[in-house]
């Protein structure tokens, strides 16, 4: 199963706060309410000020009786996870400069068949570091600031590293991976200011240029290595990241 629900909430969201935002425009003593919060947006985007928040994603998967051609699926489990958590600084309005420390986790769980009939069971276990310096521009949509559209540029840096082992028939085979990925990219996507210095953004996944390589050890086998380069700028908009995200004006002195 996979948890497909934010997706809608992360476009539901937005659409919502619009929506209130016009309902207030034809109450005039609404309007005058909310005006003290939400009139300053862009005092929080300003040179010199700060930000700090993260993301979080999960996946789950159950699979069962799936024919995949070369194997057999009797049972498969498997889940993912990532949390990220972003620091940045204003050099310029509504332009920041920052960092991001990302960790992530995968597991993997199944028994098969393969095309002789014969049983295995295969599991892995790997985790994901990941830093990325990032640059990041606000383009506001009103006057006020509460919503802006979001340019990123990322120069993202992972190391990802896992173990698979199989049993088939009482012979177990381990094999060790060790991956290093970099990517230069950009991350659209829409930010709102949901409380005076608080803001909900969602970003779609990076696109640009992947470069990758992995070393593989395997038991009673050669290393193998894999080097691969390519450029991809397709954006797919199911792929989202959803965070809040806080912003810390300077200290007056």
């Amino acid at each position: 199963m996979i948890i497909r629900f934010l997706y809608p909430l992360a476009w539901l969201i937005p659409l919502m706060l619009f929506s209130h935002n016009s309902v207030a425009q034809d109450n005039s003593g609404v309007a005058d309410s909310l005006a003290p919060r939400f009139d300053n947006m862009k005092d929080f985007t300003k040179k010199g000020c700060r930000l700090t928040g993260g993301t979080l994603s999960l996946k789950m998967k159950n699979t069962s009786d799936q024919d995949q051609l070369i194997r057999y699926v009797e049972a498969n489990e498997s889940y993912d996870f990532a949390i990220r958590a972003d620091g940045a600084y204003a050099f310029a309005d509504q332009n920041f400069a920052g960092l991001a420390l990302i960790y992530g986790q995968t597991k993997k769980s199944g028994q098969y068949q393969n095309g002789d009939g014969e049983i295995y069971s295969e599991d892995y276990f790997g985790n994901q570091y990941s830093f990325s310096p990032f640059l990041k521009n606000l383009t506001p949509l009103d006057k006020n600031g509460r919503f802006s559209i979001i340019t990123q540029i990322e120069l993202w840096n992972q190391i990802e590293q896992g173990i698979t082992q199989t049993i088939l028939n009482e012979t177990v085979t381990r094999k060790k991976s060790l991956k290093y990925t970099g990517l230069l990219g950009v991350r659209p996507g829409i930010s709102v200011f949901v409380l005076q210095n608080v803001a909900f953004e969602t970003t779609l996944n990076i696109a640009g240029v992947k470069y990758s390589y992995e070393r593989i050890k395997t038991t009673a086998k050669p290393d193998s290595k894999t080097e691969t380069a390519d450029i991809d700028f397709k954006i797919d908009i199911l792929q989202l990241n959803i965070g809040i995200f806080v912003y810390l004006r300077p200290k007056k002195s």
